[in-house]
């Protein structure tokens, strides 16, 4: 009885919980379906980030989604393989094919008022082998580049 009752005051303390997939809202289930078919979903966790909850998720390709507590997506990193078309604004997706051909998105995350997307750019491209960070506005329109 003691020793349950460590465990619960011990777990009370946490900010992150394993949970199972079925556990995550179903706007996140169903963007991960989508977008991420035949990648399965290793680990997902619930966890509270300055008073609000929020997801984090870890596909077996090793890309990390991290959702707010209604399912929307708010960071997707692709560590072995490209950003999901739905993840990027046509805008933002025509913006880097004219301007940066060939350069990948692997990452995008949103923040207030906009999106900071890095890319792997093309072999050659512009002399650099070094990612880029581009800033778009809400309406994925471009803002600036970061090197």
């Amino acid at each position: 009885m003691a020793a349950a009752l460590v465990c619960v005051i011990s777990l009370a303390g946490c900010d992150e919980v394993r949970i199972k997939e079925k556990r995550l809202p179903e706007t996140a289930r169903t963007f991960i379906s989508r977008n991420f078919p035949h990648t399965g979903v290793m680990q997902a966790e619930k966890e509270r980030e300055d008073g609000t909850r929020q997801y984090n998720v870890r596909l077996a390709d090793g890309t990390e989604i991290e959702f707010d507590a209604k399912g929307n997506w708010k960071s997707i990193e692709c560590e072995f393989s490209l950003l999901p078309e739905a993840a990027l604004l046509p805008t933002i997706s025509e913006y880097i094919a004219a301007n940066y051909p060939g350069a990948k998105a692997y990452k995008i995350d949103k923040k207030f008022g906009g999106y900071e997307v890095e890319i792997a750019p093309a072999a050659g491209q512009t002399g650099t082998t070094t990612d880029i960070e581009l800033i778009f506005n809400a309406f994925g329109e471009f803002v600036r580049e970061s090197r």
